[in-house]
C-alpha cells in the first residue's frame, strides 16, 4: 500500500515539473504551480522517512573485506547496553560509494553500516542506550585497527539529512544551543528550557524563516 502512494505521489510530482517546464499563462499561474509540487515533493518525502522508522545507522565503524556486518551490529549493541539477536535484525548494509582503501586493507573513511530492525522499539532502544553511553568507543569488540568512538543515529532519507545538515552549521554559526532529530522530523531550539520555543524544519523555507536567508547555506 505505501508503495502504490510513493508511486502515485511521484507520478503526480513529475506531470506537475513537466507541466512547469512548459509555457505557462500567467506568472501567478506559475507560482501556484510551484508551490502544489512543493507541497507534493514535500508530502513523499516524509512518506519516505515513514518507511524508515526500523532504521538506524552506526557510522565510524572500520570497513574491511569480508567483513560479517550482522555480527558487528550485534556486538557493538550489546556494548552500548542493548541486547540483539539474529531474529532482530532483517538485515545490515553498508551504503553510499566505496571509500578509498588505505594502509593495512582498511577503509580510510568508512560507510555508514544502515540496520533495518523488526520492530520500531528496539531501534528506539538503541537511540536512547546510545544517548547515554556518548563516549563508547569500538575497543574490546574484535575490530581491526585502533578503538575509536562510533555512533548511532536514526536513518534519514536524503532530503532530509541534507535539510538536517544545513540546520546544523547555521545553528553552530549563530549560537542554537540544540538541533537534532526524533523519528525522522527534524527540530531547533536556541536555549534551554521550557519557555524556549522549539521550531519544525520540514523545507528550505524553514531554514530561512528560523535562521534568516543570509545565514542558510544552500
Amino acid at each position: 500500500m505505501c508503495t502504490n502512494e510513493l508511486r502515485e505521489l511521484k507520478s503526480r510530482v513529475e506531470k506537475l515539473e513537466n507541466r512547469t517546464e512548459a509555457s505557462v499563462q500567467s506568472q501567478s499561474a506559475h507560482i501556484a504551480l510551484e508551490g502544489t509540487i512543493e507541497a507534493l515533493k514535500s508530502e513523499l518525502n516524509e512518506r519516505d522517512q515513514e518507511l524508515l522508522l526500523n532504521d538506524v545507522e552506526f557510522t565510524c565503524i572500520p570497513e574491511h573485506k569480508g567483513e560479517g556486518l550482522q555480527h558487528i551490529v550485534m556486538t557493538l549493541s550489546s556494548k552500548i547496553g542493548v541486547q540483539l539477536g539474529p531474529e532482530d535484525v532483517v538485515c545490515a548494509t553498508r551504503v553510499g560509494r566505496p571509500p578509498e582503501v588505505g594502509l593495512g586493507g582498511a577503509a580510510a573513511k568508512p560507510r555508514p553500516i544502515v540496520v533495518r530492525l523488526v520492530r520500531r522499539a528496539l531501534r528506539d532502544d538503541l537511540l536512547r542506550a546510545a544517548r547515554v553511553r556518548r563516549a563508547i568507543t569500538t575497543d574490546g569488540v574484535g575490530l581491526p585497527g585502533a578503538p575509536g568512538r562510533f555512533y548511532v543515529n536514526e536513518r534519514l532519507t536524503r532530503a532530509n539529512r541534507a535539510l538536517f545538515r544545513q540546520a546544523r552549521e547555521a545553528g553552530r554559526r549563530l549560537g542554537w544551543r540544540f538541533v537534532w532529530t526524533r523519528d525522522g522530523k527534524i527540530f531547533a531550539r536556541q536555549h534551554p528550557g521550557l519557555d524556549a520555543s522549539r521550531h519544525r524544519i520540514r523545507t528550505q523555507a524553514d531554514l530561512e524563516r528560523i535562521f534568516g536567508p543570509s545565514d542558510v547555506r544552500i
